[in-house]
């Protein structure tokens, strides 16, 4: 950052003196009288000479900035966004009450995705079937249709010719039921096996014979429930140091993660502050030290410019992409927000140093003779 000084102000020379001896030049054109006049009758500028010095100021931080993030999850995406929202405004409702408004929060990152979770199947919830096979000689097509209408009463279309039969009037069908237990599902098909079979002989179809039983366990061990997530970060920057910790608490309770990207700095106000104040110190400094490189018969005379320099203290803070990169990343990691949050540094550091270089041309005198 640059800042010119008023130079005639911060040397106590009025610019309208300076703007009446410059016209003065231009009606006589007698320079060295003009000149004279400027700075006496014994005294007149020679030429230029350049000189800087260096200074430093501390400051102590007056401002903090940090990121929270709310990783909400449900089983649809509006579930979440409004779980989402509703905490969020707990959370800026908390922070009205100490006089943070919304303009010290800026939504940074907001987004969705959706994460795989994978449940164990506990024995109470998992699902056996139960299966009997069983064989049918059949030796007409009216009695196949009576076979089938008689198995659609209970949602078995699967009867199937068999082939290794000598005279292929050999079929075959399953019977089975579903239950939380195999036990149960043994029962329930020997039951739905004695009313099909009983029916069966009414029918004159007796020729059967069970060929196959089987158990299985039909669920997984693991659920693939798909869970849609929500996150939102939000930066908070405040000049309320002192609240920093009662905001960690309350994000920790919302279950609110504070990202580990705290940093503090100083306002540009103080900053400006700061400078203002050191400037005639700095400026005495300069004069003392362009004296010190003059030989004794040559003075210092007005400044032709003044140019202040300070040196960006930013640089010593985290870089504004680094902070946010990955904030969702944050917000996912393993780990509770407890152990987070005593991971990150809140304590402002002592001050910070600004470094402040002043440059500057001013005329050199000679001491002249006069009649």
């Amino acid at each position: 950052m640059k800042k010119i000084l008023m130079l005639i102000t911060l040397l106590n020379i009025g610019t309208t003196f300076t703007c009446h001896a410059a016209n003065l030049k231009n009606i006589n054109n007698n320079e060295p009288k003009v000149e004279q006049f400027i700075y006496g009758k014994n005294l007149i500028p020679i030429g230029e000479i350049e000189a800087s010095i260096t200074d430093s100021i501390k400051l102590k931080p007056d401002t903090v900035e940090f990121t929270v993030t709310l990783d909400t999850d449900a089983s649809t995406p509006s579930e979440a966004s409004n779980i989402n929202a509703n905490t969020m405004k707990q959370f800026k409702d908390y922070l009205a009450t100490l006089a943070i408004k919304d303009n010290n929060l800026i939504t940074t990152d907001y987004g969705n995705y959706i994460q795989d979770s994978y449940e164990e199947v506990s024995e109470d919830n998992a699902q056996y079937k139960a299966t009997l096979t069983l064989a049918i000689n059949i030796n007409d097509n009216e009695k196949f249709l009576e076979l089938n209408k008689l198995l659609d009463k209970y949602n078995i279309n699967n009867v199937q010719q068999l082939y290794n039969s000598e005279t292929n009037n050999a079929f075959s069908f399953s019977i089975f039921e579903n239950a939380v237990t195999a036990n149960k599902a043994k029962d329930m098909v020997y039951q739905k096996y004695t009313t099909i079979t009983n029916e069966l002989k009414n029918l004159q179809l007796d020729n059967f014979s069970i060929t196959q039983s089987n158990t299985e366990r039909t669920s997984p061990k693991k659920i693939d429930r798909k869970q849609h997530h929500v996150y939102n970060t939000v930066q908070i920057k405040i000049n309320k140091l002192d609240v920093v910790s009662k905001i960690i608490t309350k994000a920790q309770e919302l279950k609110i993660k504070v990202n580990d990207d705290i940093f503090y700095s100083v306002s540009p106000d103080a900053i400006e502050r700061a400078i203002n104040d050191r400037e005639r110190l700095l400026l005495n400094k300069l004069i003392n030290k362009v004296e010190r490189l003059l030989t004794k018969q040559y003075l210092v005379g007005d400044p032709k410019y003044l140019d202040m320099r300070k040196a960006d203290y930013e640089q010593q803070s985290p870089k504004r992409r680094e902070r946010f990169y990955g904030a969702m990343n944050m917000a996912m990691a393993p780990g509770s927000d407890d152990e987070a949050t005593n991971k990150i540094n809140i304590y402002a550091p002592s001050d910070f140093e600004i470094q402040l270089t002043l440059s500057g041309k001013f005329e050199t005198l000679k001491k002249i003779k006069t009649e």
